[in-house]
């Protein structure tokens, strides 16, 4: 152990111990849907064929200023879920034994996992896929793909359920930017919203790339995890609660006191605090309290309010203003309730109108946001195979814009264009493609604050794609082929 970070050590632990959870249970090949197996067993020739599949996000979020951008975020995480650690030869012949022999679904793609066992002869197994990407922080276009995984293609197709998890980090890092654009001053407290707190450290990471700006600051939460395991890019935030508030409430005492007394103990205590003052009535015996407290605390200036009910721009302009009678300074004021960044800017024009001054000492406190729209439907997530052994392959659909984009996807940048294009065509245009991972080892490994540099950098920057030459091609031809068959289809039909 270091003494100059007496942490380190277990600070790492847990680091790894994050990403260890995420490896699908126990390296078992049943971490998929049931039907890979069924499929798989029933073309075993096709299954053990060289194919390129790509992860596509066919919308974008839908808040304002999003546009059709998106934000990179949660490699880390995402691809730990398969590839963490070597799987292990004795956990593939057990599962072998169960879905061919006990499962309701009786069926194993034998021919496909004894072509990977027979690559590697040793008990660590590693799968034989490269996983090529968009690095951390790029902004990239809904309909572009933004993973491709080239290998065998049942092997491939067993991941698709995990790599599909991406939309909720593409997602938090996109909200986190709409957050930054709306205020400098982002806050975070939403983690008892989260389902376990594995999900709340995943998403508070990618929050950071997309919302950290090029300065890298550290974020505010009330994680005391995240804080801990990540110093340099959390900033851990508290302050008074409901439940502290109401502790001195008895039948002999007034409400007003109660109030008063908890504030006045925790402000004595801990010198500073963002008094909560709806306990009773924020517009009333709250806002006497509060300024009560500020005024006989002289030695801290660092005593601000909290409102979260009610009229929240016109508490905020409340506040201030009554403050502002008093001849004290500009406190911090923190609101929250739900706040967007829709919100936190008509609570800002609201201040503005009223007052005639930049709402600096507003903070929202957005714990609630981070969690809405943070689902698959909301981007549309798509997983699907592109090339089959050197083909071209496409899926259609009966919806405009679901069809896939066929070939061995590469993307390059030129302009505000992004081009997606065929590995094997030579495009003039910035390679915007990483690879993520080689033969089963992942081989990314950028720094959170790297990333959050690139957001910054690259949002606004593209505003439409095209295909290339050779992909323009291939989707011409399968959909004239598509055109006429349905044209003969309907003539059959009658």
């Amino acid at each position: 152990m270091s003494s100059a970070d007496p942490f380190a050590v277990k600070r790492q632990q847990m680091r790894e111990e994050l990403f260890a959870k995420l490896f699908m249970l126990g390296g078992w090949t049943g971490a998929t849907d049931t039907y890979k197996r069924t499929m798989w067993s029933a073309v075993p020739d096709i299954a053990v064929e060289p194919a390129c599949y790509s992860l596509t996000f066919r919308k974008g979020v839908p808040e304002p200023g999003a546009g059709n951008q998106l934000i990179m975020a949660g490699h880390e995480a995402m691809l730990a879920q398969w590839f963490h650690r070597p799987l292990k030869r004795s956990d593939i012949a057990l599962s072998q034994q169960w879905y061919a022999g006990h499962s309701a679904t009786k069926a194993y793609p034998a021919e496909l996992w004894d072509a990977v066992l027979k690559q590697q002869p040793c008990e660590d197994i590693t799968l034989p896929v490269d996983v090529w990407g968009f690095p951390g922080g790029q902004t990239f276009l809904a309909g572009v793909p933004c993973l491709i995984f080239e290998g065998m293609g049942g092997l491939i197709s067993y991941l698709e359920p995990a790599m599909c998890r991406y939309f909720a980090p593409v997602i938090q890092a996109t909200k986190a930017k709409l957050m930054k654009q709306a205020t400098p001053r982002d806050a975070e407290f939403g983690l008892r919203s989260a389902p376990v707190e594995v999900c709340n450290l995943i998403l508070l990471l990618a929050r950071f790339v997309g919302g950290a700006g090029a300065a890298g600051v550290p974020q505010l939460t009330s994680n005391d995890t995240a804080e801990f395991m990540y110093p340099e890019l959390f900033r851990s935030i508290g302050t008074i609660g409901h439940e502290m508030m109401c502790a001195a409430q008895t039948f002999d005492k007034s409400l007003a006191a109660a109030e008063y007394e908890m504030m006045d103990r925790f402000v004595s205590k801990m010198g500073t605090a963002s008094l909560l003052c709806d306990l009773v009535d924020a517009e009333t015996v709250g806002l006497e309290n509060a300024l009560r407290i500020i005024q006989s605390h002289p030695e801290t200036d660092r005593v601000g309010v909290r409102v979260d009910s009610g009229d929240i721009a016109g508490q905020c302009v409340l506040y201030f203003q009554k403050m502002k009678q008093l001849g004290i300074p500009p406190r911090v004021i923190v609101f929250e309730d739900e706040v967007t960044p829709d919100g936190v800017k008509k609570v800002y024009e609201t201040f503005r109108t009223a007052t005639g001054i930049e709402p600096t000492m507003l903070f929202p406190g957005a714990g609630g946001y981070w969690w809405k729209l943070v689902h698959r439907d909301t981007v549309s997530a798509a997983f699907k195979r592109t090339a089959t052994n050197g083909r071209p392959n496409v899926k259609f659909s009966n919806s405009p814009g679901k069809e896939t984009i066929p070939g061995y996807i590469r993307v390059y940048g030129r302009g505000d264009t992004m081009i997606v294009a065929d590995k094997s065509e030579s495009i003039d245009g910035e390679p915007l493609l990483v690879k993520l991972v080689d033969r089963g080892r992942v081989v990314y490994a950028e720094s959170f604050q790297e990333q959050a540099a690139r957001a910054e950098r690259t949002w606004n920057r593209f505003t439409r794609w095209v295909p290339s030459p050779l992909v323009g091609d291939y989707l011409h031809r399968f959909q004239a082929m598509r055109t006429a068959e349905i044209a003969a289809a309907k003539a059959r039909l009658g």
